[in-house]
């Protein structure tokens, strides 16, 4: 069944719609390490070659106006998903004159391959975060991450803090200018200064405005703050613990065979049933497999409406590594499980299918409004069978958010003054609003993936966090608490933010569902409830 009357855009959507399918399948095979990589490779790029040829036979213009909105949202997404496989590193298609930096082309310097090069940073980063040592022990970054936040001798906390230190360094060296972040944040500040800054596309989506981000992220490290850490300084090897008194509490009640049973039994307790909906998981270690160092979701194929009207829904993937289970992990899961649900909800034609750039804080906030639900004291009460304090909860929820905020006024610093630090600007940061101690000689800052592969993405997390808060509350004046289970929730918010993918603004669709604007005030009010 056709979403236009226009010949042209039917085939070329059609052709999306078999470019999503491919790169969704080579995702897919290439991280589950299954056989046939070169055969999903080649497919790829002969559907990329196809629609870049479509998209370069005639100027889009003089469309309808749904027709000229999916062109738009088709040709906003190309850069992204292109830059996220690898056989399409380097390659240029009819269409890739004008981004031709986003997938392979060069730097302002004309020599080095910005695609490579974050390739090559972040392989490195993530084999070094794969192989931490603490003395003859080897862990992860999650098992560490985790690890910090349970452990009660300092000087053991600290030796896991350094562990990471060689992937600090392989990504920033001596944080001198010619590091590879260094070098890849030299491209990317050059491209928000001639763009604009995907931070401020993001907020402006949401319906903020983008000058009230920065003091916006400044109330919210102030107001946890107060609550978690007090006038003093931490250091940044004690700070997951200072937040991180409920998993020391919890973590043993979550091993890691019970990460799938408690998610899989919250999704199906609120109308979501991941067997129902055909989401996979891959989400364990195995020498099989590439190194997955920070988890994702993707969705194999696209929703496809039949010619009788029905839906065939998407079939998404969760990746992840998880060597141990705990509170994180679990919190983490239901996360990415949340993107599951996203994408098996939606109903709409291949262009809308997948997000533009700017729709990406509210893609997470989504992600997030399942995750959150794993620090409820009813949800705790029900799977683990113990009480949590209001306070526990808050100060575990808001910890990493935190880090997500200062991360922000991190990328947003940097990339209006790339020649600074990295390492001092962290520092300043950090100390200055958060009060954990700085150490600019470490690249201590250099412990999150996305700080690579997607200058400005973390920023998602933070201007998402006051989505969740505001949809949570709202959801909840609606529906009542949903943590011990509703089997009607899935229905009636994918009916209500989900089931459009990218073919309804953030913005439209939150001032609906809110009933006015978003605002950080439901985010700063939940922190002061841990007060």
């Amino acid at each position: 069944m056709s979403f236009t009357d226009d010949p042209d855009v039917e085939r070329l959507e059609a052709a999306y719609g078999r470019y999503l399918e491919a790169w969704g399948a080579w995702m897919v095979g290439h991280h589950r390490g299954l056989a046939g990589e070169k055969r999903l490779a080649s497919a790829l790029v002969k559907a990329r070659r196809t629609l870049g040829t479509l998209l370069a036979a005639r100027r889009w213009n003089a469309l309808a106006a749904d027709d000229e909105a999916a062109v738009r949202t088709l040709r906003a997404c190309l850069p992204d998903l292109d830059a996220w496989a690898r056989p399409l590193d380097g390659r240029v298609f009819a269409d890739s004159a004008d981004d031709a930096t986003m997938r392979g082309g060069t730097e302002p310097d004309g020599h080095d391959s910005v695609a490579a090069l974050r390739r090559a940073a972040f392989d490195a980063w993530g084999q070094a975060m794969a192989t931490l040592a603490v003395g003859s022990e080897r862990f992860d970054r999650l098992t560490v991450t985790s690890m910090l936040a349970r452990e009660d001798d300092e000087a053991r906390r600290r030796a896991l803090f350094l562990s990471m230190e060689p992937a600090w360094r392989s990504l920033n060296g001596d944080d001198t200018p010619d590091s590879s972040y260094r070098r890849l944040l030299a491209a990317s500040a050059a491209r928000w200064a001639g763009e604009g800054s995907p931070i401020e596309a993001n907020a402006r989506s949401l319906g903020m405005d983008p000058a009230t981000v920065e003091p916006t992220m400044r109330r919210v490290l102030h107001a946890f703050r107060e609550v978690a850490i007090g006038p003093g300084l931490v250091e940044p090897w004690d700070y997951r613990h200072r937040v991180g008194e409920l998993a020391r509490r919890l973590d043993t009640l979550v091993p890691l065979h019970r990460l799938r049973e408690i998610n899989d039994a919250h999704l199906r307790s609120i109308g979501a049933d991941p067997t129902a909906l055909a989401i996979g998981y891959d989400i364990h270690p195995r020498a099989d497999r590439p190194v997955i160092p920070t988890a994702f979701t993707v969705s194999e194929d696209i929703a496809f409406r039949g010619p009788d009207g029905s839906w065939t829904p998407a079939r998404p993937w969760v990746f992840a590594t998880y060597a141990e289970g705990g509170i994180g992990n679990l919190e983490e899961l239901l996360h990415e499980s949340g993107h599951a649900l996203h994408y098996a909800a939606i109903r709409a034609r291949p262009a809308m299918f997948t997000w533009p750039p700017d729709q990406t804080a509210f893609v997470e906030a989504i992600a997030d409004v399942v995750g959150w639900t794993t620090h409820e004291p009813a949800f705790l009460r029900e799977h683990l069978g113990v009480e949590v304090t209001a306070r526990e909860s808050v100060i575990a929820r808001f910890g990493g958010v935190a880090l997500d905020v200062a991360w922000t006024l991190f990328e947003l610093e940097l990339h209006r003054h790339p020649d600074r630090s990295p390492n001092q600007t962290w520092a300043e940061i950090v100390e200055g609003d958060l009060g954990i101690r700085g150490h600019p000689e470490w690249s201590w800052w250099a412990g999150r993936g996305q700080l690579i592969d997607g200058p400005g993405y973390l920023a998602n997390y933070a201007l998402g966090a006051m989505v969740v808060a505001a949809i949570r509350a709202r959801l909840r004046a609606i529906r009542g608490d949903w943590s011990l289970g509703d089997p009607g929730w899935y229905a009636q918010v994918s009916e209500a933010l989900l089931r459009y993918g990218g073919g309804r603004s953030p913005r439209s669709l939150l001032a609906t569902f809110l009933e006015g604007p978003v605002t950080a005030d439901q985010l700063i009010a939940n922190i002061e409830e841990a007060g």
